[in-house]
């Protein structure tokens, strides 16, 4: 987020040439978040989070932010960090994907994948993995947010793959299947699929142990 300054004197910053283009950038960057952050804690900072957080409310809170550029993206990453009190944590969460998404925030990845597998209280049921791909972008705003992210979402994820849990991996998986233009993303789909096949192999040779049939021949290695 933030630019680099590489021209230093003594530790202090040179103000000269593209050093000093550099220092105004940084502090316009400070004055954004330091703008956010008294929004963030200020009335209408906490009415506009309850928009976020509220089915009825929330698409016209996203039209909003989406018009603040990066001080909007600001103040909803501190809110994805502490959320305010007296908001529906579980609905802020939605909202915060939904503009993310919208606003194809890089900076909110983390957040989106640590959330990836939230999904919309209407669509809040197991069987959302038999539904079509538009279905499960609707119910899963995170994931759906990852997806208007792209490339740099599937990276992210393709790396993180082996520390997610089994539900969240389900939900990445969709994600880079999703996403064109990631070469890792095709090695890890291979890897999962030989995992699973794998893992099918022994389940079904272990039911067959159970019932005493022992219907599976086991290759012998040497």
């Amino acid at each position: 987020m933030f630019p680099r300054c590489n021209s230093f004197r003594g530790g202090i910053p040179w103000v000269g040439g593209g050093s000093a283009v550099c220092l105004k950038a940084m502090a316009a960057i400070l004055l954004v978040v330091a703008s956010s952050r008294l929004l963030a804690e200020g009335p209408a900072g906490l009415e506009l989070a309850r928009s976020l957080a509220n089915d009825q409310l929330r698409g016209g809170a996203v039209d909003e932010m989406a018009t603040r550029g990066e001080a909007g993206v600001a103040l909803l990453l501190s809110w994805a960090r502490r959320p305010p009190g007296g908001v529906d944590k579980a609905g802020l969460y939605i909202g915060l994907s939904d503009a993310f998404g919208r606003m194809r925030a890089k900076d909110a990845i983390p957040f989106l994948s640590a959330n990836i597998s939230i999904q919309r209280g209407v669509f809040e049921r197991a069987d959302i993995w038999m539904k079509s791909p538009p279905v499960i972008e609707g119910a899963m705003p995170a994931a759906a947010a990852l997806i208007r992210i792209g490339p740099e979402a599937s990276r992210f994820l393709v790396h993180k793959f082996q520390t997610l849990s089994p539900e969240d991996r389900l939900a990445a998986i969709f994600v880079i299947s999703r996403i064109k233009g990631v070469p890792e993303a095709r090695e890890l789909l291979d890897s999962v699929i030989g995992q699973a096949n794998l893992e099918t192999f022994w389940a079904k040779w272990g039911l067959g142990e159970l019932a005493g049939d022992g219907v599976l021949e086991i290759p012998q290695g040497k």
